[in-house]
């Protein structure tokens, strides 16, 4: 029994380690832990930890092996479903590997988002391009902005365009950004129907003061949120997807409430478990 206890002490231990490696996108060093719990026992969570530090090594067809052992051990895993299928899209396109000169992703703690009212949006991406470079965001991956007149195009570390922000809120984020504003995005996201964004500013200029960069209306598509809590993300996403199939509009405020910590798997395993519900 005491060998038992010992034996799962290390295993925490390491899983922990695992974790802290992925929050530091030292994903080789991921992997390499997410092996060694392999060999304490298989299980679906440590084969899909292994899947994402692969993938986001560029080894694609790797990820994908690990991603079938999840599904080899629970054939209902939504994570790993929909990740077999994005490296299935691109290893048919001959990406077996990333690209060689693809800039390592930042990846951005979702809890920065939590913030007050006025300050922070999630919104659906327009004029997303089928392309390598859109199947392989990931969530809580940092984002850039390119203002190009009254247009805001949304790019990836390596300067490839992944969208573009609706008019109305792409027209006002870049008056605000010519004004010398600042705002950090990241995926929040992505799957072959969608890929919606999340935005905070992070820097108002003392000329723009007066202006909220996310008023309550403001266009088609976005909805503005503030002391977002994780029981209240999987509404949003619910809310989003009704405006986007013309059944309402939820461009709303959410109101100031008692903040709690929003984590990167969490979310991902809430919009893959809601994915699941509407695929059934």
């Amino acid at each position: 029994m005491a060998r038992q206890d010992e034996k799962q002490r290390i295993r925490r231990k390491l899983q922990e380690k695992a974790i802290e490696l992925a929050a530091m996108n030292r994903w080789d060093e991921a992997a390499d832990i997410n092996r060694q719990i392999l060999q304490l026992g298989e299980d679906p969570d440590t084969y899909n930890r292994l899947g994402k530090a692969l993938m986001e090594q560029g080894q694609y067809t790797e990820a994908h092996d690990a991603y079938q052992h999840t599904l080899r051990l629970n054939p209902t895993n939504s994570i790993a479903r929909k990740n077999v299928a994005r490296l299935d899209a691109l290893i048919a396109r001959g990406f077996e590997s990333g690209q060689a000169n693809r800039k390592p992703r930042q990846q951005v703690d979702l809890r920065m988002f939590i913030t007050e009212t006025g300050r922070t949006a999630i919104t659906a991406l327009i004029d997303v391009p089928r392309s390598p470079a859109v199947d392989a965001l990931v969530t809580g991956e940092k984002m850039e902005f390119r203002v190009n007149g009254k247009t805001v195009f949304v790019v990836d570390a390596d300067g490839t365009i992944v969208g573009r922000l609706e008019p109305k809120l792409g027209q006002r984020l870049a008056e605000l950004i010519n004004g010398g504003n600042r705002y950090l995005a990241a995926i929040a996201q992505n799957d072959p129907r969608i890929v919606r964004l999340l935005i905070r500013e992070t820097y108002q200029d003392p000329s723009q003061r007066n202006r909220i960069s996310f008023p309550g209306k403001l266009g088609e598509g976005a909805t503005y949120v503030s002391g977002l809590r994780y029981e209240e993300y999987e509404d949003l996403l619910e809310e989003a997807e009704e405006s986007d199939e013309g059944e309402a509009d939820s461009e709303e405020y959410i109101g100031p409430e008692e903040e709690e910590e929003l984590g990167l798997e969490e979310i991902d395993q809430e919009i893959n478990d809601e994915d699941e519900n509407i695929e059934e």
